[in-house]
């Protein structure tokens, strides 16, 4: 489920809408924005995108899991050196 938002310019209310699909979304947001709407953006709520909501300890260097989670700051792409 996905839901489009977008806001009317001349009465300056919000709408949204429910879609079943990301093509279908995808669709809606650039039909909106084609009809000079604001504010349009897209939403989708799907627990197992990402994972398990919320957040687990590392334990002896190691995710709940079991995989190895070794990072840490300082070592990151981008750092700067000491």
């Amino acid at each position: 489920m996905f839901k489009v938002y977008y806001t009317d310019p001349i009465t300056d209310s919000s709408h949204a809408h429910n879609v079943a699909s990301l093509n279908e979304a995808l669709r809606h947001t650039e039909g909106f924005r084609k009809l000079g709407m604001t504010f349009v953006t897209m939403v989708a709520e799907d627990p197992n995108q990402v994972g398990k909501s919320g957040v687990d300890s590392i334990v002896d260097g190691k995710c709940p899991d079991g995989v190895a989670y070794d990072w840490n700051k300082s070592s990151r792409i981008g750092a700067t050196r000491r």
